[in-house]
């Protein structure tokens, strides 16, 4: 096994371990990777990568000592108790899902802002609970300071005629409002007849590594919620490409244009770092060896650590 392998061997394993709350078994694992990096001096951005591994090693211990410290009873502020108490009397007998939506209300307005995400994604499949979904997941991303990517949702809803006329409109007032806070300079009338704004990367093409594969959390489908690990075939800078085989139609399924994937790890032969992308294009291929097999492009957005 080559050192980039055994780097992003045991770099995996501590993220499993860490995922699993095994969090001496993580640290251990996390400085065997310090030490691997530490022990060679032809490695690319070897001091970016011992940056970024001191951060893991100091999270985990400051985790362990916050696990084997005294166990207190937390306070609740008044506020977090009365969203508490809306968040369980939220349902509404007529409106199967409401209380689903009252916890995930809760839940961004504590900066819960990807679990919030979450649920209000599931809650667009009930009619009567689309509209005030989809309001809160454009008002959760443009929290976020994802104003390109709250735009774009927009355009793909109404190119899909996802809401009848009058939901519409008054999507697009709640919009307007929000974008006017924003001080962004952004028309809305007319979106669903541009294309689909697609976020623009904080990366230039000579700043990003070769990168051999990627690892990053399905966001729908039969396997939402599961990591999915996939090998590069193809890069171009920031956008890079994947295969993915026809007979995986729940992967196939589970990802999908327009996605914003925010906890990508990025694996390359001399570094392993964590970033954010966005699902660029998913085709089925029509010729060749790979016929009827998908190509995956991914562009990548940022780096986060």
């Amino acid at each position: 096994m080559d050192l980039g392998e055994k780097i992003k061997k045991y770099y995996k394993e501590a993220e499993l371990y860490t995922s699993h709350g095994l969090l001496a078994e993580a640290l251990e694992k996390y400085k065997s990777v310090e030490g691997l990096v530490k022990s060679t001096s032809n490695i690319r951005n070897r001091q970016g990568i011992l940056k970024q591994l001191s951060i893991k090693i100091e999270e985990t211990n400051h985790k362990i000592l916050k696990l084997d410290g005294p166990k207190t009873t937390p306070e609740v502020a008044e506020d977090a108790q009365s969203l508490m108490k809306e968040m369980f009397s939220f349902d509404d007998p007529e409106a199967r899902g409401s209380s689903a939506l009252g916890g995930a209300i809760a839940l961004a307005k504590f900066g819960q802002y990807d679990k919030a995400i979450e649920e209000f994604n599931r809650l667009l499949e009930y009619e009567n609970l689309r509209l005030e979904a989809a309001k809160n997941i454009l008002w959760c991303w443009i929290e976020q300071n994802y104003t390109d990517y709250a735009v774009s949702l927009y355009q793909k809803w109404r190119k899909t005629k996802l809401f009848p006329q009058k939901e519409a409109e008054s999507l697009q007032k709640y919009f307007n409002e929000l974008m006017d806070k924003t001080g962004m300079d952004h028309e809305i009338d007319g979106l669903e007849s541009q294309r689909t704004v697609e976020p623009d990367s904080e990366l230039d093409d000579d700043e990003i590594l070769d990168i051999s594969s990627v690892r990053f959390i399905l966001p729908r489908g039969p396997k939402e919620g599961e990591r999915t690990e996939l090998e590069i075939s193809f890069q171009s800078g920031k956008y890079i490409r994947m295969i993915i085989s026809r007979r995986e139609k729940d992967l196939v399924d589970s990802i999908n244009p327009g996605d914003l994937l925010k906890d990508i790890v990025f694996y390359s032969p001399v570094a392993i770092f964590s970033g954010e992308g966005y699902v660029s294009s998913k085709n089925e291929i029509d010729a060749g060896p790979k016929k009827g097999d998908y190509s995956l492009e991914i562009k990548i957005i940022k780096i986060v650590s």
